[in-house]
């Protein structure tokens, strides 16, 4: 499959509201070298060539990530935005730019606000809504993990995680991709986010500002692999056509032993 680009913190942007992008970028040289230019057609111009370029690649999916955050919300949970606002976007989105035939358009679930798969009309509405016929879901599966801040072993995981795709009912047959990968996020979800919240925003250096947001999302979402039982258990539930091992290895070394050991899982 092939992964399109994300902007995590986008409609602010597409919307115009550049009071709001400065405030979070800076200036228009920031802005542009984020976005690509100065106003939402740059956003829809990288899209289209990013569709372009995937229909000479004929991957079996492309992959869309239906998602709005910026650095202060991920820190606050505070959200300027809901769901359905975001889906809203995105849908005005793909449909400005996804047009006639390609390879499938899956959308990926987040825990911020966007697609998060906890409400099956929200679900089922982004799908009914997007012109482009040949569309479905990526399911990754550390992503929804997170919308659960309690959730200490692989076993309290599958357990949530079966919950909600059951609650999905028929919605669950769009799930064409699982990225399987683990997170089990309580005790970082304990600590002192207010403390994070004040070093982040005294750091006057911007690159070093830029370090400390990856190490943070990388705290919630270090794609892990699953070490028991409870992998296969997932992809017998979901029954995707791909499952793919979206982990995080720091060596070649660590790559391999990551997919040995979800190689193991899902024999188990």
């Amino acid at each position: 499959g092939v992964h399109l680009s994300f902007y995590p913190m986008w409609i602010d942007f597409y919307k115009g509201d550049m009071t709001k992008v400065i405030n979070l970028l800076g200036d228009q040289d920031s802005i542009i070298k984020y976005y690509g230019g100065l106003d939402k057609q740059a956003i829809i111009d990288s899209y289209e060539h990013q569709f372009e370029r995937a229909k000479q690649l004929d991957p079996e999916y492309m992959v869309f990530h239906v998602c709005n955050s910026n650095p202060i919300e991920s820190l606050t949970y505070k959200f300027d935005y809901t769901n359905l606002e975001v889906i809203n976007y995105t849908l005005d989105l793909v449909n400005n730019v996804f047009k006639g035939y390609g390879p499938s358009l899956l959308f990926e679930n987040l825990w911020w606000p966007g697609l998060t798969f906890l409400n099956k009309v929200e679900a089922k509405y982004l799908l009914d809504k997007t012109e482009y016929s040949n569309k479905g879901f990526v399911l990754d599966i550390s992503h929804l993990i997170l919308t659960n801040k309690n959730i200490s072993t692989e076993h309290a995981a599958y357990k949530y995680i079966m919950d909600v795709v059951n609650k999905l009912d028929m919605l669950k047959k769009s799930i064409k991709v699982v990225h399987l990968n683990k997170t089990l996020p309580k005790y970082y979800f304990e600590q002192d986010w207010n403390y994070k919240l004040e070093r982040y925003l005294r750091q006057e250096n911007h690159q070093r500002k830029v370090e400390f947001l990856k190490e943070h999302i990388k705290k919630m979402d270090p794609h892990l692999p699953f070490e028991g039982c409870y992998a296969k258990k997932i992809i017998d539930l979901v029954e995707p056509e791909f499952c793919v091992y979206e982990t995080s290895p720091n060596s070649i070394n660590q790559f391999n032993f990551y997919v040995k050991i979800q190689n193991e899982a899902l024999r188990s």
